[in-house]
């Protein structure tokens, strides 16, 4: 019979969000210096959901319904791919 006792078990090591923190110190940035987020320059469009959060404004244009926000919807091959038109600033962005 055994006697469960927690001094019996062992673990590998370090466990929990220091751990990992200390193991995977890219994803932490110091307090203050938030990393710029990236936003990709295309989205490839999976399903027809992925297009319910948009409004169709001609061939090439779609308007996110909460954002008001212009994107371009283009054809790569048998893909289609998304695209943001403008930064948060309001700029246009560039290729």
């Amino acid at each position: 019979m055994s006697d469960f006792k927690m001094d019996n078990f062992q673990t590998g090591g370090a466990t929990g969000m220091d751990a990992l923190f200390a193991t995977e110190p890219q994803i932490v940035s110091p307090v203050g210096q938030a990393k710029p987020v990236q936003a990709p320059k295309s989205i490839k469009v999976a399903s027809l959901q992925q297009l319910s959060d948009f409004t169709r404004a001609s061939a090439d244009t779609l308007i996110h319904k909460s954002t008001n926000e212009l994107w371009a919807i283009r054809k790569d091959g048998e893909d289609y791919h998304i695209e943001r038109l403008f930064q948060d600033d309001g700029t246009p962005l560039k290729g």
